[in-house]
């Protein structure tokens, strides 16, 4: 049997209007992504979907035309059709919300299954975003708090059972009935139905950053009007910015609800208990009971769909601050294990402010997303930070403005108000913000470690070769617990290497009574091919993440970093020593750095690299040369081969080291094999030359080998070490 085709064709004016969406979204810096394409059906479909913006009707019917190139209807302000700009929405799928006999056309056209709807079951635009009340849904609207409209489900429950009734007076031939349908509902037989039955699928629009101010459109409308209303001059000025910026749309289709399975147990029901109810005061009982529960249901949905992003962390949790304030850094503890708990928890893509660089948040470093929604809580003065201490005026964050204004003065309300829904994360926030500080400190300690060992065994799993890949004795990041009471010491291998390259160094730190971090480089310590995903950014995560683990258990930290990752922990220190009230980090120890390398050619990696995505691109791999073979004295702990991704972010690490040294001011020792057969002995002169640090040795070893941290080689390099670190423990720096 050929499958029916029920859903209507996309005409030329809708194929029209999506060319003028596409042109926009072009011009637009902003970006669309879409979640959940898997979750739409074949079925007649109600799309329910919350309310924020004036353009999400359009953007949406253009993203289902984009899926299966057919249109959907939806409905919009009646002010708006006025004239040939009302017919063209027509044209295009909209109608207005008091067009006659609206919910006629609606249902007919859901039970043919002709055209899916969209629906705003809110109402109206939420401008601020509260949806939620004593523990229940219900909006804060204007001038009244109410309850979710049932509007939609009443339409849903209508075209199901309707479409049933139908069935029922086809089959009994009830003619009256049968007439009275194909009046109201134009249906002129049974083929006319859908063979599917109606689901609705809720669906979430996200924004982020949600940042209003003036732009491009909000300029150009008030230059040709010089009298505009404080109501649309405040949508300009939001909408306009989201459309015309950078900003991020997520829409996020959640799981269907089926109305047949939905209304089972109380069709059952009213046939066994009410049999002698006529057909329509059985529908009307029925629907009376069903449609808040189905609105409950499915607008849960909606909201449970939202994607978290760093805003509603930070938002939400400046509405827990104490009264007394507290230390920012420890908000930012609090922030960043929100963010790992709530990831853990979600079972769903988080936004990418939540991901990679939140490290920041605990290695004294910059996390843009963080300090992006800070300035704002304190453009709005929620927010003030004293002498590295958070205040919060609560007066502020929790009062409500007036309703066309929220969106503007109070975007920081907004988006908490946004988050409120997800109760379960808002409970893991309130219970971080009322942890003990040194409870925390052990906290992050254990999260960065869970986190880096994710990652590790993520990577692995991807690229896993049996006989091929690293073991995970040398190839897992390590921590090796010692004395609180003395220095954490962050170890961090070379470039193709693995931690097992640093492992005989970290023992014999750990047994002294040093506790010691052994980090694991993003791409190492698995197979050569992930090399082909290195990122310098990742790197230097890589290494926050051992600082991170250390800062938070010990008194304070040394770096010691061997060849490449000697330019690594050059780099974090540089960047360490930009922070306000720094005072973690007190040593580095650097091994062969590798600043210069004898091999000349290697400066034509990127060359090499462009050109090998060049082929890629056009499917012609058959000349590309990949990866250069490495001979290492050590295969257990080193990769056999260097891809040359991995050789381009050396290169762009040298230059950000050679461009950073003069901000090294710690106290600093040089290690350096005079006849290093990778490393140009004159690298280990440059770092010293260039340094801001007041104490720095150059210590000369007389050896052939690169690698000088394991076997024989390794003695005199761990007497120099333990003898600056003596050095240091007796203060004389």
């Amino acid at each position: 049997m050929e499958k029916k085709e029920t859903l209507a064709k996309a005409n030329h004016s809708f194929r029209f209007a999506g060319l003028i969406v596409s042109a926009i979204k072009k011009f637009s810096r902003s970006a669309v992504s879409v979640e959940g394409q898997e979750m739409l059906r074949e079925n007649p479909t109600l799309f329910v979907v919350n309310h924020f913006t004036r353009f999400e009707t359009g953007l949406l019917l253009h993203i289902l035309y984009k899926h299966n190139g057919q249109m959907a209807h939806s409905l919009a302000d009646s002010n708006l059709f006025q004239g040939k700009f009302g017919e063209y929405l027509q044209s295009v799928g909209a109608y207005p919300l008091n067009m006659p006999e609206r919910n006629e056309k609606m249902i007919s056209e859901l039970m043919k299954g002709s055209y899916n709807w969209v629906i705003f079951p809110e109402g109206s635009m939420i401008k601020n975003k509260k949806v939620m009340h004593d523990g229940h849904l219900q909006s804060h609207l204007e001038d009244r708090i109410i309850a979710p409209h049932t509007g939609a489900s009443v339409l849903a429950l209508k075209t199901f059972l309707l479409k049933e009734q139908y069935k029922r007076a086809i089959a009994d031939n009830n003619e009256t009935l049968i007439n009275y349908f194909q009046d109201t509902y134009h249906l002129f037989g049974p083929a006319d139905l859908a063979p599917l039955d109606l689901c609705i699928v809720p669906v979430n629009i996200t924004y982020y950053p949600l940042r209003p101010g003036k732009n491009l459109l909000s300029t150009a409308v008030q230059l040709w009007f010089k009298d505009l209303s404080p109501k649309l001059e405040e949508e300009l000025l939001v909408e306009g910015k989201l459309l015309l910026k950078e900003s991020d749309i997520s829409i996020s289709f959640g799981d269907p609800i089926d109305i047949r399975h939905f209304t089972r147990p109380y069709r059952r029901l009213f046939s066994y208990l009410l049999p002698f109810l006529s057909s329509e005061r059985k529908m009307n009982w029925m629907m009376k009971l069903m449609r808040h529960r189905l609105t409950n249901k499915f607008m849960c949905r909606i909201y449970s769909r939202l994607s978290i992003n760093m805003d509603h962390i930070v938002a939400t949790a400046l509405r827990f601050v104490p009264m007394q304030g507290m230390p920012e850094k420890q908000f930012k503890q609090v922030i960043y294990l929100a963010c790992l708990q709530i990831k853990k928890r979600n079972h769903r893509r988080v936004h990418r402010s939540m991901r990679g660089a939140i490290i920041n948040l605990v290695a004294e470093g910059h996390d843009i997303a963080y300090s992006s929604i800070m300035a704002l809580a304190i453009k709005e003065q929620i927010v003030l930070i004293k002498e590295g201490h958070l205040f919060v005026d609560q007066g502020h964050i929790q009062t409500p403005l007036p309703f066309h204004r929220m969106r503007l003065e109070n975007t920081t309300s907004v988006l908490a108000n946004e988050f409120e829904v997800m109760t379960w994360a808002v409970n893991i926030i309130n219970k971080l913000l009322r942890t003990s500080p040194k409870k925390l400190l052990s906290q992050v300690s254990e999260a960065v470690i869970e986190r880096d060992l994710s990652i590790y065994e993520n990577e692995r799993m991807r690229s896993y070769r049996k006989d091929e890949t690293k073991s995970r004795d040398v190839g897992r990041p390590q921590f090796l617990a010692g004395s609180k009471n003395k220095a954490g010491i962050v170890l961090v291998h070379g470039l193709g290497a693995s931690p097992g390259e640093l492992l005989q160094l970290a023992q014999h730190l750990n047994q002294q009574g040093h506790s010691v971090y052994l980090v694991r480089l993003a791409g190492h310590g698995t197979h050569p091919s992930e090399l082909q995903h290195a990122s310098l950014q990742c790197w230097i995560e890589s290494v926050q993440r051992g600082y991170a683990v250390l800062s938070h258990c010990c008194q304070c930290v040394y770096f010691i970093g061997f060849s490449a990752g000697a330019l690594l922990t050059l780099l974090q220190c540089a960047k360490l020593e930009k922070v306000e009230n720094f005072e973690k980090l007190s040593a580095l120890i650097v091994i062969n750095p590798a600043l210069e390398l004898k091999q000349k050619s290697t400066k034509l990696s990127p060359m090499i690299n462009k050109w090998n995505h060049l082929l890629k691109g056009v499917s012609l791999e058959a000349g590309s040369l990949p990866y250069v073979k490495n001979e290492t004295q050590y295969p257990d702990t080193n990769y056999e081969q260097i891809y040359f991704e991995a050789l381009t972010c050396l290169i762009e690490l040298q230059k950000l080291c050679r461009e950073s040294l003069e901000q090294v001011k710690v106290p600093l020792l040089v290690i350096q094999a005079e006849d290093d057969p990778v490393v140009a002995s004159d690298s280990a002169q440059i770092v010293i030359d260039h340094v801001a640090s007041k104490h720095k040795r150059l210590e000369y070893l007389s050896f052939e080998d690169h690698v000088i941290v394991q076997d024989e080689g390794s003695v005199e390099t761990f007497e120099l070490i333990d003898q600056f670190i003596e050095t240091l423990n007796d203060n004389k720096y």
